[in-house]
């Protein structure tokens, strides 16, 4: 008799449906040029994943480039965004990809002069010689210890001596004397009074980077209009540069936190100045334009269908007379 193979019908049922590709279902048509150098190229998983993602997302709709979002290609790859941003930077700087930015998203396709192509880097060369180097290490070091270590158990004279154990075996006596011989010198030093203390008042800090309470407190507050702005592609700053550029502001510019809450506001509702000005850095740039607007609105002389800031005579008002009624009021109330 012969042994009969057993099929569990149950585990085959719970596979769900059969899905079986089909050119009638829609290709991709890309040149045989461009698959032969993919075939070549020296990529890593992640690499790999985004540039077949390119081509499916030009190619497969018979365009040569197309706008996406690193959002959009990690959902498509399942890599994170992060790995998108660094995976679309290493493809477009071995001349792989063709990449362009246009405010939030980016314009991508594939490089179709291929003889442009870096295939390999030779970091899998260096990787597998550092490895093979790295064990030959170990097998001659294994090697000179038994020899030593022969040498120490069978002195010239012939007598036995004790066995002496490595003290870098984790016994309970080895790592007694282990804590024994450590030197002072071996320890970590304790902080001394050359160790530059913390900014008095400081909340955030990071090298020269640093802000107050205030600072954060008015950050948090421009991070709601920022995330009304941007949403889904919001991404959180870094507080702490935020925080120093607004406490640079309040202390060298003379900037009350509520007035520069006021000119962010209102640059956000506009949308010229909402893409123009999404942080503090930008803010500061264009103080003088967005104090004279709003000084403007506030005093009725602003055209709100069109958008143009008149002046006292009727007139539309230029950029030269914008940063005098700035210089005149010095700020904002």
């Amino acid at each position: 008799m012969t042994a009969a193979n057993l099929v569990d019908f149950n585990a085959v049922r719970n596979r769900g449906p059969q899905v079986i590709a089909d050119t009638d279902d829609g290709y991709t048509r890309t040149a045989n040029a461009i698959q032969d150098q993919l075939c070549k190229a020296d990529l890593t998983g992640a690499q790999f994943q985004v540039l077949n993602a390119i081509v499916r997302i030009t190619y497969g709709y018979n365009q040569k480039t197309n706008r996406i979002t690193n959002t959009y290609l990690a959902e498509l790859t399942g890599v994170s965004e992060k790995g998108v941003r660094l995976c679309l930077a290493e493809l477009h700087g071995r001349n792989m990809i063709t990449l362009e930015k246009t405010g939030l998203m980016k314009i991508v396709g594939i490089n179709k002069v291929i003889s442009e192509w870096v295939i390999t880097t030779g970091k899998s060369e260096k990787q597998s010689a550092k490895g093979k180097q790295s064990r030959n290490n170990g097998s001659n070091l294994r090697r000179n210890n038994g020899s030593i270590e022969t040498e120490q158990r069978l002195p010239q004279d012939g007598t036995m001596v004790p066995d002496k154990r490595n003290c870098s075996s984790s016994t309970k006596d080895n790592s007694k004397n282990n804590l024994l011989n450590t030197t002072s010198k071996d320890l970590p030093s304790p902080p001394s009074a050359d160790d530059k203390p913390k900014r008095i008042g400081a909340v955030v800090e990071n090298g020269k980077q640093w802000g107050e309470q205030q600072d954060v407190d008015t950050v948090n507050a421009m991070l709601t209009s920022l995330q009304a702005t941007l949403g889904e592609h919001y991404r959180p700053p870094n507080i702490t540069a935020w925080a120093n550029d607004i406490r640079v502001m309040r202390q060298q510019d003379r900037r009350q936190p509520e007035h520069i809450l006021k000119l962010w506001r209102l640059a956000h509702k506009d949308e010229f100045w909402r893409q123009n000005i999404q942080s503090p850095a930008a803010l500061r740039k264009q103080w003088g334009r967005l104090a004279a607007i709003y000084h403007g609105q506030r005093s009725g002389l602003n055209n709100s269908q069109t958008g143009i800031s008149l002046g006292a005579n009727g007139q539309p008002m230029t950029a030269a007379d914008m940063a005098q009624l700035a210089r005149e009021h010095g700020g904002i109330n």
